[in-house]
């Protein structure tokens, strides 16, 4: 049992390993297949899908089946799960961002990136020589669908994970003595709580890393991490997942179908000594074996009896006003939980200027030990003052009022929206040409031969940031990679009105006052999660108070997937796809379409 109780710990902490580091590459799988926020929705969703295609079977032949094997078949198959999500990145190629090409001139100073003669062609590779320019052509048509690839395997890592649980707390509860049980199950699943821990810290190293890392020359690449292009490593931490689920597999092939009930063998060692030189056999009382045929007319009758049964305890459940009033709030909680864990680290970005890698490490290290904390908290506080179902209630409830008016507060971490000449600031003092599709074009730009649908930023002396260097109006360039430098300006200069330095860097304007606003957000955050776990144990001992002890088995299945179903399946889609409705500029895909977003109207998006 002890061997059996280490496996499922481990098991629990790869499954909770892989899916938070599967949550923090959200951002980075949409980049790197320029998809949309709904479409990471969808494939975040896949998981769910997967874990409920097989969950009530599992729970249905729990006891009939060899418990630990199909667990080990099931971390197997997860594991499987993450090496499918891998394959994109060996069939797509290197990763292409969006910028201009600055041709170099014989001395050290570059040509424009505004003239009429620059055509403004996107680069097309970290490394690309202007030979093979020439030869660039449209990107296979089939590489915008490799993201099917990541949905199969997330829907694979949720079939997978399905047997884990039920089978693993059943097998706990069948052999171990009544009042070890539930300490047992606590030990498992607080073990497990390392998980997310740990793949949001792996989440946080593998976005910092460059997503061709090891064939791409990284000083040659003129993007940082801040950049919404920047794309992360996010395929190395699945092979790593996919590792440590494979491992967790092992020692569950090697376990029984049953065990001894905890404390028996201590029993049977006492009564079976041998008295006065006598030799005793100890035979273990043999499981009476079926024929085939005796099984299938017990099964069918197992399952008309199950059908019997199971419409009047659904309607004795739901006839429970008490535990409908839970349900429901289990559905709202899933949902506003589930939408925020998907988009935390984009919206991080977006408002904060974080890196993608910041805000993941953040995550992991103060959010969710905080979280961990207040259910622990939680449970102490129900244990030291004995609380009754009614008082379970009251004190959950304070605590979720508490939480709502701290949320309010989050209004206040206002920060102003990036500001993009021709996109969310005029070229002020210039005359703006008339089309409202050209408001990106302005006098000082009108002759330089731009392409509207390009974004390689840059900040200009002025804090206003332009979607190129051509919109800038900008004449020279100084130095290569990162280090580029652009030189007379006109649009710059225009809105400076001849005052100052005409020059701009690339990557976009740093918004200094949402940095400072930072901080006072993530501590409100935490003091939000904090309250919320403490009234979430109380909450889910309602449900055990409050339905007959026949029915608690039923009853946690019914929780678990009517928040699936309602809350953990359509969330991140209808979030994301609400989150789109915020993007001010678009990516634009090699061959024409849009990708993923660049650039939000973030007072929107909060």
């Amino acid at each position: 049992l002890q061997i059996f109780l280490g496996a499922l710990a481990f098991s629990f902490f790869a499954k909770g390993f892989s899916g938070s580091y599967m949550k923090s590459m959200s951002s980075q799988i949409e980049r790197r297949f320029e998809i949309s926020s709904s479409i990471v929705g969808i494939i975040d969703g896949s998981f769910e899908i997967g874990n409920l295609m097989v969950m009530v079977l599992v729970s249905y032949l729990g006891p009939r089946v060899h418990r630990p094997k199909v667990i080990a078949v099931g971390c197997v198959i997860m594991s499987l799960g993450a090496f499918l999500s891998v394959m994109p990145q060996f069939l797509m190629g290197r990763y292409n961002y969006e910028r201009l090409t600055v041709t170099v001139d014989n001395s050290s100073m570059s040509v424009s990136a505004c003239s009429p003669a620059s055509e403004g062609h996107p680069v097309t590779d970290v490394t690309e020589t202007p030979s093979t320019m020439k030869n660039f052509g449209c990107e296979k048509t089939t590489n915008s669908y490799l993201w099917l690839f990541v949905l199969m395997g997330n829907l694979l890592r949720g079939i997978g994970e399905a047997p884990v649980m039920p089978l693993g707390v059943s097998y706990i509860d069948d052999f171990s003595k009544e009042e070890n049980s539930a300490f047992y199950i606590g030990l498992v699943r607080s073990s497990g709580m390392f998980g997310p821990t740990l793949g949001f810290l792996l989440g946080s190293f593998c976005a910092s890393l460059w997503v061709d890392i090891g064939i791409v020359d990284i000083d040659a690449i003129s993007i940082n991490p801040k950049d919404t292009r920047w794309v992360g490593a996010w395929w190395l931490g699945l092979l790593i997942c996919g590792a440590v689920n494979f491992i967790a597999s092992l020692p569950f092939w090697f376990l029984p179908y049953s065990l001894p009930k905890e404390g028996e063998n201590e029993n049977l060692k006492i009564s079976h000594l041998p008295s006065q030189g006598g030799h005793c056999k100890t035979d273990l009382p043999a499981q009476p074996q079926l024929k085939f045929s005796e099984a299938v007319k017990g099964e069918r009758l197992f399952i008309y009896l199950s059908i019997a049964d199971f419409f009047p305890a659904l309607k004795k459940l739901f006839g429970n006003p008490v535990f409908l009033v839970y349900i429901f709030l289990t559905i709202l909680q899933y949902n506003s939980l589930i939408g925020l864990i998907t988009y935390e680290t984009k919206f991080m970005e977006q408002q904060f200027n974080v890196s993608v890698a910041r805000a993941i490490f953040l995550i992991g290290v103060i959010l969710l030990p905080i979280t961990i904390l207040g259910m622990f908290l939680g449970g102490l506080l129900i244990k030291k003052f004995k609380l009754h179902i009614t008082e379970m209630a009251k004190f959950a409830c304070i605590t979720f009022i508490v939480a709502y008016l701290l949320n309010l507060l989050y209004f206040t971490c206002s920060c102003e929206v990036l500001q993009v000449a021709g996109l969310t600031v005029p070229y002020s003092g210039l005359k703006h040409l008339s089309s409202p599709k050209n408001s990106f074009m302005a006098s000082c730009n009108a002759d330089c031969g731009c392409k509207l649908d390009q974004w390689d930023p840059v900040c200009g002396d002025n804090g206003i940031t332009y979607m190129t260097a051509c919109f800038a109006g900008c004449k020279s360039s100084t130095g290569m990679g990162k280090n580029m430098v652009f030189h007379d300006c006109s649009c710059v200069e225009g809105q400076m009105h001849g005052l100052g330095n005409s020059s701009a860097v690339l990557g976009q304007c740093q918004r200094e006052s949402c940095t400072k606003a930072f901080p006072y957000f993530l501590a409100l955050q935490t003091a939000c999660a904090f309250i919320l776990a403490l009234g979430g144990t109380p909450t889910y001992m309602i449900m055990f108070r409050s339905v007959s002890p026949d029915l608690k088995s039923f009853a946690v299945g019914i929780e678990t997937l009517g928040g699936r179903v309602l809350g953990g399946l359509p969330a991140p889609i209808y979030f994301g796809a609400l989150i789109d409705e915020t993007c001010l500029k678009w990516g634009t895909k090699t061959c024409g379409g849009s990708g993923s977003c660049r650039v939000y109207d973030t007072k929107a998006f909060r």
